[in-house]
């Protein structure tokens, strides 16, 4: 069985105004010493997957919009591999990064367009989406935490507020992921420790006694401008 490719766009030459676009593209030199430096389980790796046969993750509290992703990749291509964690889902693995993207892919599939750049087809039609294997979490916990971080950290720098940045995520299912992490505040990156608690913990809202409440519901005297009488409304 053999898997191609998705049309690649190839350098040309075109002249605009007095600047030439070059005929090819110039690309790094690449000094391929993996074997030498790192054993197996510590080199990344793509691989074409099946679309139909990934594992999202059940837990992933990232929002996604859907529509604008699509919108990307129809328009760039599909360059951003998903990322492939063994010990995800009960140590079942699944897809830590990139699960907006595998939706949207599998329901461009669905609604019958053409794969885009990046994605490989075989014979019968089914697509293959890259996907990295290696570097491993060496526990679930961690695995999620850099799910967490992986989308937090892109808006590092922007100045937003903590509450802004946790916009990113359904609140509920990021406190139930954070509840059951062992150690999440201290394996996060995006988020202090302080940040953590303070969304475990919820607003601090304390009920009013007895005394505070009577007092709040006494009614304050108020004087007639017009004749100087004071009256409780």
């Amino acid at each position: 069985m053999s898997v191609t490719r998705s049309p690649v766009a190839t350098a040309t030459t075109a002249t605009e105004g007095t600047v030439k676009a070059p005929a090819t593209v110039a690309t790094p030199r690449v000094v391929d010493r993996a074997q030498e430096s790192t054993t197996p389980e510590e080199r990344l790796q793509v691989r074409y997957v099946a679309l139909d046969t990934l594992v999202l993750w059940d837990r992933n509290p990232k929002k996604h919009d859907l529509d604008r992703l699509a919108t990307s990749i129809r328009q760039y291509g599909f360059k951003d591999p998903l990322k492939f964690e063994p010990s995800l889902n009960g140590g079942r693995g699944g897809i830590v990064e990139g699960n907006g993207r595998a939706e949207v892919l599998r329901a461009m599939k669905e609604a019958g367009e053409e794969a885009p750049r990046g994605i490989g087809v075989d014979e019968s039609g089914t697509w293959y989406a890259p996907v990295l294997f290696g570097v491993d979490a060496r526990s679930r916990a961690e695995a999620e935490s850099y799910g967490v971080d992986h989308n937090a950290l892109t808006l590092g720098g922007s100045g937003l507020a903590v509450e802004d940045v946790l916009r990113l995520f359904d609140e509920t299912a990021l406190e139930s992921l954070l509840r059951d992490a062992p150690n999440a505040s201290e394996l996060l990156v995006s988020l202090s420790t302080a940040d953590v608690d303070a969304l475990l913990s919820g607003p601090d809202f304390q009920p009013a006694g007895a005394e505070d409440q009577s007092r709040l519901d006494e009614l304050k005297t108020v004087t007639c401008p017009s004749c100087g009488e004071e009256f409780r409304p």
